[in-house]
């Protein structure tokens, strides 16, 4: 580009091209189209557009699809706002002090721009109709210029041109278009479908779907008029005269509003229900449920979000992951638009022509399952694998503690731990040791816990004897009795305990 031809852009650069005109093809009100839309009316706009004509009816018509249908538009938003809420930042083209001054000056300039949301979410209006529009107008006023204000233009102001297959805006008066001046425009054209670009937005595909639930809508909606209300049927006599049949009439009418009515005692009315009214009806909402579905499908790629949809966990963590891969790619596609029509601009004015440019990038967390890691984490770090404590409390969105803050602690531990051998469970939630009972008294000084077995013995020694000498016979007369196994064992835990007793004494 020669240096006038520059100098000549560059007195359009706060000059609005897209500007609205009243009463002509830009226009800022529209007309209601879709009221008595047929399908062969549809069909032919659709074709319209396939051939390359100016689709400014059917991009109408996508508009008003956005406004008419709940779950279109709420699909539709949620998909936009998954990728608005993503965070920004700016990455320097290297790691010179030179890069590193234009990456922060792209982000105090156009990052934090007050406009920055909703430029991301008027340029995300591409993804229902295929294209995008945002006019810059540059502010030149100061040492750097950078973009002032960021103007939403309606689609319908725009078509491709049929020769060169360039987005070109459209006169005013007449069917000529107008190539975009080069630095005062972000055109946003997400590849959602390979072909012709316009083609591939949503709203192409919705439209059918939409056209087939008016349809049902309008059909139930008379069907519940008609037979969703009991019917009324009143009957008079052979002997009825006029006056009669009028008061019955009224009576029949006033049934139906004020559900009350007087009439004479020989008249009679019935007021008969339908049985299959909602069997009948159900049919409508079924087909008004599946293209609901169809569109979830289209827009988000699965319906488990949107409808509700009943299963398994893992079913629902699988069909948000698909979610999370659209979202991802609307991002990258968004980041590239803003790179190539803004960033890549501002920096030529401001820094010249250089062989990388900074870029923004979408910050994109994947979904992780939290309460995986960390179970995963509790079992292997008594195993030896380290864990970074700062990435833990990074995963679970927490900060790290201040000086002086009150932390949350483990309960202390129990002061009594049973031996290893005991019969009794220690309670979890104990304070101290177990109470005493009578089954289980406490041990002294000097003496020792006997089995069952001995004590047994002991019981018949007792009962055979009357003093402490015919005791001691009979002690002596039982062990005698007793296998050298039985005996060992008793000599080498009495030993144990002697040596134990006597170190405990000696160390004293």
């Amino acid at each position: 580009m020669g240096l006038i031809q520059f100098a000549g852009n560059l007195l359009g650069l706060k000059r609005e091209q897209a500007y609205p005109v009243p009463n002509s093809n830009r226009s800022l009100w529209g007309n209601d189209t879709v009221s008595g839309l047929t399908p062969e009316q549809l069909a032919k706009v659709l074709n319209e557009v396939r051939a390359g004509e100016i689709p400014a009816r059917y991009l109408e018509i996508a508009q008003e699809l956005e406004q008419r249908d709940l779950h279109y538009r709420s699909v539709l938003s949620t998909r936009k706002h998954a990728v608005v809420g993503l965070d920004l930042f700016v990455e320097a083209a290297g790691e010179s002090d030179e890069d590193k001054e234009i990456a922060l000056a792209v982000e105090t300039d156009i990052l934090k721009h007050a406009d920055m949301t909703d430029l991301r979410t008027n340029a995300l209006d591409a993804l229902g109709k295929g294209f995008s529009v945002i006019e810059i107008l540059w502010d030149t006023t100061g040492r750097r210029w950078k973009p002032g204000e960021f103007l939403f233009r309606d689609p319908r102001w725009f078509a491709y041109d049929k020769a060169t297959g360039k987005l070109c805006l459209r006169e005013a008066q007449g069917n000529a278009l107008i190539p975009l001046e080069p630095y005062k425009f972000i055109v946003h054209e997400p590849n959602l479908l390979s072909g012709v670009q316009i083609t591939g937005g949503l709203s192409f595909t919705a439209l059918f779907y939409w056209l087939l639930k008016s349809y049902d809508v309008t059909s139930w909606a008379a069907f519940i008029d008609r037979f969703g209300y009991p019917v009324r049927i009143g009957k008079y006599g052979k002997k009825a005269t006029e006056t009669d049949i009028k008061t019955l009439k009224k009576a029949v009418a006033a049934i139906g509003s004020d559900v009350g009515a007087v009439f004479p005692d020989s008249m009679i009315i019935d007021i008969i229900e339908s049985k299959t009214t909602g069997t009948n009806s159900a049919a409508y909402k079924v087909m008004a449920e599946w293209v609901n579905k169809e569109i979830s499908k289209l827009v988000l790629g699965q319906t488990a979000s949107a409808e509700g949809t009943e299963g398994a966990l893992g079913n629902q963590q699988g069909q948000e992951q698909v979610r999370q891969d659209i979202c991802h790619a609307d991002a990258i596609q968004f980041e590239g638009t803003i790179n190539r029509d803004l960033v890549i601009p501002y920096v030529r004015f401001n820094f010249g022509e250089r062989e990388a440019y900074p870029k923004i990038r979408a910050k994109f967390v994947e979904a992780r399952n939290v309460q995986m890691i960390v179970d995963s984490v509790v079992k292997l770090v008594p195993l030896g694998l380290p864990v970074d404590k700062a990435q833990m409390l990074n995963l679970l969105g927490l900060s790290a503690p201040s000086d002086g803050d009150e932390l949350l602690t483990a309960p202390a531990a129990p002061d009594y731990f049973p031996p290893f051998n005991s019969a009794k469970p220690l309670s979890l939630n104990a304070e101290g040791p177990p109470p005493e009972t009578e089954d289980d008294p406490p041990e002294a000084d000097g003496y020792s816990l006997i089995s069952d077995e001995i004590a047994e013995v002991l019981e018949k020694a007792i009962d055979k004897s009357g003093d402490l000498d015919s005791l001691k016979k009979e002690l002596e007369k039982l062990a005698t009795e007793w296998p050298p196994e039985k005996i060992a064992e008793l000599l080498a835990v009495a030993t144990f305990k002697a040596r134990v007793q006597g170190q405990q004494d000696f160390e004293k």
